[in-house]
């Protein structure tokens, strides 16, 4: 179930039709409570070429604590911080939070693929369509299968504990843009600052460090539990999430590294 197997948490992966016939290109995580608190680690590159705009837009949104969505273009991405490439990711969070009766300033951005700005068109504004009206309990399969861009299989993790769940799903370094994304979810009851040590802990201990220009990694929190919950104890989930997580990526790593060698 990925990152919607705990409470409070939709997904959905959906195909824009503007990529490889039937290739997911758009994934989407929703936050429906009853708490939207948020947290992210973004890339630590600087000057040109980074961070890119995606970034640069997350920044904003996350610094405000909360978040209602998460939406994750593999389709295309500007790699620097140019107007137009910010532009794009302004457009995409608010079709999203026009399709979720919401806020673009509680939409997270996150992007990765070939580099260029996605046409802000009908197929983007469908896509993101289809994607809330699709998303379900259900949808972290297809979700995690959307971000993977040129990762060969779909990485997804979660982790139960005692009334509280953690999951997650990621991909590796892309060719083009070294870009490493993570969302990460739980319907532990944790505050905007929980989540913001709580990420950024984690993925220090787990994560190879960040520093592609689109690379980020974020936490949402639901508050859906049914029980009040340690913050240790969701540290252990998460960590527990990411390791797996981090393990998948190696293991992808090396496969397609090895498969490189023998052509």
């Amino acid at each position: 179930m990925s990152v919607s197997a705990p409470r409070g948490f939709r997904a959905a992966g959906v195909a824009t039709g503007t990529g490889p016939e039937g290739a997911r290109d758009l994934a989407l995580v929703v936050n429906d409570g009853p708490s939207r608190a948020a947290g992210a680690v973004f890339t630590t590159a600087e000057g040109p070429g980074g961070p890119a705009a995606p970034v640069l837009w997350s920044r904003q949104v996350v610094s405000g604590g909360r978040a209602r969505a998460v939406v994750v273009d593999t389709g295309a991405t500007d790699p620097a911080p140019g107007p137009a490439g910010f532009q794009a990711v302004h457009a995409l969070a608010e079709h999203t939070a026009e399709a979720l009766s919401d806020s673009a300033a509680e939409v997270l951005v996150c992007a990765a693929g070939a580099p260029g700005v996605r046409p802000d068109g009908e197929p983007l504004r469908r896509a993101v369509a289809d994607a809330v009206s699709e998303a379900a309990r259900s949808g972290g399969l297809s979700a995690a299968d959307a971000v993977r861009t040129t990762d060969t299989v779909a990485k997804f993790a979660f982790q139960r504990g005692e009334g509280v769940t953690a999951g997650g799903m990621a991909k590796g370094p892309d060719a083009a843009l070294s870009t490493a994304l993570c969302v990460l979810t739980t319907d532990a009851e944790l505050t905007p600052g929980q989540c913001g040590a709580l990420v950024e802990t984690v993925a220090a201990h787990t994560l190879a460090p960040l520093t592609g220009p689109g690379d980020t990694v974020v936490l949402l929190a639901s508050g859906a539990a049914e029980t009040t919950i340690d913050e240790r104890t969701v540290a252990a989930l998460l960590t527990k999430v990411c390791e797996d997580l981090a393990a998948q990526i190696a293991a992808d790593t090396a496969t397609t590294e090895d498969e490189q060698a023998h052509t």
